[in-house]
């Protein structure tokens, strides 16, 4: 049967929303001009390839090797409606870990749910970029992790298995480099989140 092969080979399509969770400092005010912090979120994509390990009859684990574009933007608003946008542009490299429970196969379908971790870089990260109270740039740390958690489908066909999958990717930590300007200093704590429809073939 296909499902108890001991490793299994394939690709996925990936598109994403990516955001940010952030929290801001208790001095944030004491910049008298700037009223509002805002997320913006955008969709992105990515393609990779994987390796399914068989682990019992219900369980597998699966990991990736990716490359996924994504994009953020804070808006940062001042007084008199001025605004300004620094541009968080992203292109990852990730691998993610998961462990998948699988329930009983009904015909040619079943269900499963996920959890893991995902290691990313990030390639274009502003970490080492020059800045100013005049250069909106929000700069996050190129190395991150997160936690996943997700539910997808298998459909069984012929020849391959075909699995649709939503995914929660929630980044660990404080990723945000500190400085000494307002947009970065406006921030106590930034995160990365991504959300993550994935079609997965094996």
């Amino acid at each position: 049967m296909y499902d108890r092969k001991p490793v299994r080979f394939g690709f996925g399509l990936i598109g994403s929303t990516a955001k940010l969770k952030f929290t801001t400092n208790n001095n944030n005010l004491s910049y008298d001009s700037l009223q509002i912090i805002e997320a913006v979120s955008y969709p992105g994509f990515g393609l990779g390839g994987l390796a399914n390990i068989r682990i019992a009859d219900h369980w597998d684990m699966k990991t990736m090797v990716n490359i996924q574009f994504a994009r953020r933007d804070m808006n940062y608003i001042f007084r008199e409606e001025v605004v300004q946008t620094p541009i968080i542009e992203s292109t990852y490299m990730e691998i993610p870990l998961n462990f998948e429970y699988k329930s009983r196969r009904h015909k040619n379908t079943r269900v499963y749910v996920l959890a893991g971790f995902t290691y990313r870089y990030d390639f274009t990260s502003d970490e080492d970029t020059d800045r100013s109270d005049t250069k909106p740039i929000v700069a996050l740390y190129p190395n991150t992790f997160s936690y996943d958690v997700g539910i997808g489908l298998d459909f069984y066909y012929d020849y391959f298995k075909f699995s649709p999958e939503v995914k929660i990717s929630n980044g660990l930590g404080n990723q945000l480099v500190p400085d000494e300007f307002i947009y970065a200093s406006s921030l106590k704590r930034v995160a990365p989140k991504l959300i993550q429809f994935c079609l997965i073939f094996q």
